[in-house]
């Protein structure tokens, strides 16, 4: 276990947490850093980013603060207590604006407005509360308490924030030598190290050596930019200086001395005292397509119509039923009329109508707002969108009731501040902790687990061996196109010269429960969607998972007498034709 010492100089204590970069204290010092911040702790210290609650040396205010913040406060000089800070500032407010007393809080809309953020009212600081000064709340979900002014209430618990733009495609760690990028043609295979290309992503942040195809300049620049775009400083600059030059030239020179313009010309202005560059008013066109934009002639000439590029970007998948499927379920089936998920796209203004699938509440809100802020699915239960619940319904039907949030409260990767209990969809009576993350990346029940492979499934993998001489056993299979989750282990995995072939052994006792059920389809839509073949040998009177795609197959096995080799064979005489079939 890693160790450090405590960064008070002169203290030879062992530190309470350790770090690369910035100090490290032992939990007395650390008692000294609150003191210094006007705080005395009230809780045993748990890490440097996490919530402890302290007591205000000044006012006698007990609230949570981390340790990082009060360093930083210390650092310009300023004391922790958000309820001191507040105060006095509702002081200095109220004289600079020379208004006295502003809007006044009744005690009843304090509740309310608190309640709606998710916070439970805990009092006034002052007699009189106006809307300067603080008042203390508690979030109902972590249980944080915060000093702060009624409209300031918000919780880091509670954040939802998206990963990506709605409409951008996952990238993940794609290999840059797998990625087809433009830029793979300049890479300097002479300059570069050999394992440079192996290793590096598009997303990453190193530098590289590259050579213009154009120009043959040799110059160096971060993966990632190039991978995005790939510029020659030397050609950029050509570029630029060529593109300056061609301004001044359209500068002097009049619309009607340019064909294209002149043609799409439709303003009252004469076309022969208006010249291209330098013209920045809106003037009228008309383009081929009958579309009337008003913009200057430069941006029409270097540019084109706007409408008409909108019109190609329109025809990219943009509506709410393709782009965000989640919210699109909500919409509500018979309060908007003509307007639906396949006809309104996903960023629009539109005030429509939405329905809870869990409570059954109706609201109207504006669609593009479904996507932002606390990006919540149900106002009322404060449910989240892209739930665990939500995107890995088979872990979510483990989640134990006896947890104080649902699976529809927390994210898949999302931390929380207990150790979530888990019920095994097996059997009810294994019943253990553990971190969300441990689950999401895999982690199965301690008591179910096997220790190594079944002998059925050991004896598929030598017929796979057999059959189409390679094969592994438990490989742990990553991908971008991965949704429910990061990593799959897949039972079998056969890479013949044209496929990747994943073949799953799905025994009756074992995949008979509904979570199971639902495990075992996202996992074959994940691998599907990652290009793989899918496979399953469906063990005795297991149903179909019904799932219609021509890379996937299912073959019913029987475990009173299990034929591997047959199987291999069959699943070999099924491959060629892959491509061209559905599942049966």
């Amino acid at each position: 276990m890693k160790v450090q010492e405590c960064s008070t100089i002169g203290c030879t204590r062992q530190a309470a947490f350790t770090t690369r970069k910035n100090p490290a204290w032992c939990t007395e010092c650390i008692d000294d850093v609150l003191r210094a911040g006007g705080l005395v702790a009230v809780e045993p210290f748990s890490g440097p980013d996490a919530h402890r609650l302290g007591r205000c040396l000044t006012c006698g205010v007990q609230a949570h603060y981390t340790l990082k913040y009060t360093v930083e406060k210390n650092g310009v000089g300023e004391k922790t207590c958000r309820a001191c800070f507040w105060r006095s500032w509702a002081v200095r407010a109220r004289a600079r604006d020379g208004l006295g007393v502003r809007r006044r809080y009744a005690t009843e809309e304090i509740v309310r407005r608190l309640d709606a953020a998710g916070w439970e009212f805990l009092g006034t600081l002052v007699e009189v509360t106006d809307e300067y000064e603080p008042v203390l709340g508690k979030c109902r979900s972590c249980g944080r308490i915060q000093a702060a002014q009624v409209g300031d209430f918000a919780c880091s618990c509670s954040r939802n924030t998206r990963s990506r733009y709605p409409t951008e495609k996952p990238t993940g760690k794609v290999p840059f030598a797998a990625s087809g990028s433009e830029a793979l043609a300049w890479w300097d295979h002479d300059a570069n190290d050999p394992s440079s290309l192996a290793t590096a992503t598009v997303g990453a942040r190193r530098d590289a050596h590259w050579r213009c195809p154009t120009c043959g300049l040799r110059f160096a620049k971060k993966v990632y930019e190039m991978a995005e775009r790939p510029v020659c400083p030397a050609c950029a600059q050509r570029e630029s200086e060529a593109w300056r030059a061609e301004y001044e030239r359209l500068s002097v020179t009049p619309v009607a001395a340019v064909p294209g313009l002149l043609a799409a010309w439709a303003d009252d202005a004469d076309p022969h005292q208006v010249m291209v560059a330098g013209s920045f008013g809106s003037y009228k066109f008309r383009c081929p397509n009958g579309h009337r934009p008003r913009l200057d002639p430069h941006t029409y000439h270097s540019r084109g119509c706007p409408s008409c590029k909108a019109k190609v970007t329109r025809a990219e998948p943009q509506v709410l039923a393709e782009v965000l499927p989640e919210i699109a379920s909500q919409w509500h089936p018979a309060r908007n009329g003509k307007y639906a998920p396949g006809n309104v796209v996903w960023n629009s203004k539109r005030n429509v109508w939405w329905r809870s699938d869990c409570c059954g509440h109706e609201w109207q809100e504006a669609v593009v707002d479904r996507d932002k802020y606390q990006r919540l699915r149900c106002p009322a239960c404060r449910t989240i969108l892209g739930s665990l619940a939500w995107c890995d319904p088979g872990l979510a039907a483990e989640w134990s009731p006896a947890n104080p949030i649902t699976p529809w409260h927390v994210r898949p990767h999302g931390n929380t501040p207990f150790v979530p209990e888990w019920i095994c969809s097996i059997n009810s009576g294994h019943v253990w902790q553990m971190p969300l993350s441990s689950r999401t990346n895999g982690a199965e029940c301690p008591e179910c687990r096997p220790t190594g492979k079944s002998r059925v499934e050991l004896d598929h993998h030598a017929a796979a061996l057999e059959v189409f001489g390679a094969a592994q056993s438990g490989a742990l299979l990553r991908d971008p196109a991965f949704i429910a989750r990061k990593a799959w282990t897949a039972d079998v995995l056969v890479n013949t010269a044209e496929e990747r072939v994943v073949i799953e052994y799905d025994g009756a006792y074992w995949h008979r429960p509904a979570a199971k059920v639902l495990v075992d389809i996202s996992k074959s839509r994940d691998l599907l969607a990652a290009g793989y073949c899918v496979v399953r040998l469906r063990e005795d009177d297991l149903p179909a998972l019904e799932i219609a795609h021509p890379r996937y197959r299912e073959f019913r096995v029987y475990s009173a007498a299990p034929r591997p080799r047959e199987s291999m064979e069959a699943i070999r005489g099924w491959l060629p034709n892959s491509k061209g079939t559905t599942s049966g």
